[in-house]
């Protein structure tokens, strides 16, 4: 009966200290998991910044006088005051009269 009683202290101690492993393992699991997450978002972010980044060019592009002069000319056919417009035609087609923009869509100088 002794030997029962002095293996408890014993065996309390060996299943106290394998809850503390096991919790142990358990938290660095987890750490494991939450420090691969947090390099994901890292690779995210840095994507994203990239992509800002780009973005930002490409606006700072777009609104710049020579672009913008550009799509005037090519996608609304505007032209400078003073410019002349020519215009190709095919033998027997009847060529469009021109027609000016309208007052207030001249470029700037």
């Amino acid at each position: 009966m002794r030997s029962r009683r002095s293996r408890l202290p014993l065996l309390l101690l060996l299943l106290g200290f394998l809850y503390l492993a096991g919790a142990f393992i358990h938290l660095q699991w987890k750490i494991y998991q939450v420090d691969k997450e947090l390099e994901a978002y890292r690779q995210q972010k840095t994507a994203l910044l990239e992509e800002q980044a780009r973005l930002q060019e490409e606006i700072r592009r777009l609104n710049t006088d020579e672009y913008i002069e550009r799509v005037a000319r090519e996608e609304l056919g505007l032209i400078k005051e003073g410019e002349t417009v020519l215009l190709p035609a095919r033998p027997g087609e009847e060529v469009p009269p021109y027609v000016p923009p309208p007052p207030g869509h001249q470029f700037r100088d």
